[in-house]
């Protein structure tokens, strides 16, 4: 995959816009209205399913430990003298499920950094080496989660699709049709979304202050 579609993809991540079942009515409604999760084939394929669906647990599960795995023997590489990994252990990122009040696994997937990661690991290492860890792990969770989950999802559909007679051609002669009016502006918002990118990237990958900075984004 070229990096501009790498990059495009991890955007998408970002801003939970990836093309879900769920996100595929709001412009395919007549063709998906039924359809539910192609793994599991009980709950509706909304983005936090995705990664909390139970057919997909062991696969994670195995993800998770080994981005672990991984964090600890850069950490050991950069300074071999940490004896104790308990807090970092400990921290709910490692929890694979959605929570509205703490981060977990599915928010490293869709590629923020908390700030207690950051703050553990720069009491280990310096900034400099801090930053090469986390960009390390975050294209390790990304590489995974994107051959072993995503791309086996996305196969499964399209062969599904394809026993269906669904084609290309005929996606579009079903297509949701929008007023002009609400095209303009669900671009202007997703205009907005990317440019925001850069200031959210800053203030929850580094650190700062996120709720400052909500405050001055809509203020």
């Amino acid at each position: 995959m070229s990096s501009s579609k790498v990059k495009a993809h991890k955007v998408h991540l970002l801003i939970e816009e990836i093309p879900t079942i769920e996100q595929m009515k709001k412009s395919f409604l007549e063709l998906y209205d039924g359809w539910k999760c192609p793994s599991c084939g009980l709950e509706d394929e909304t983005f936090d399913h995705v990664w909390t669906c139970d057919e997909h647990r062991s696969l994670l599960l195995k993800i998770k430990n080994n981005t672990i795995d991984l964090l600890l023997s850069l950490l050991f590489e950069y300074n071999p003298d940490i004896t104790d990994y308990s807090a970092l252990l400990t921290l709910n990122i490692w929890t694979i499920n959605t929570d509205p009040d703490n981060f977990t696994f599915v928010d490293l997937i869709k590629g923020f950094i908390p700030l207690e990661l950051t703050q553990i690991l720069n009491l280990w290492i310096p900034r400099k080496q801090l930053l090469l860890v986390i960009i390390e792990i975050r294209q390790y969770i990304y590489e995974q989660t994107f051959k072993e989950i995503w791309i086996r999802r996305c196969s499964f559909i399209k062969e599904f699709e394809r026993s269906l007679g669904i084609t290309k051609k005929k996606k579009l002669t079903l297509k949701n049709f929008r007023p002009f009016n609400n095209i303009l502006n669900s671009d202007r918002e997703l205009e907005y979304k990317f440019d925001a990118l850069d200031s959210i990237r800053n203030n929850i990958y580094f650190g700062k202050n996120i709720i400052e900075f909500y405050s001055n984004l809509t203020s």
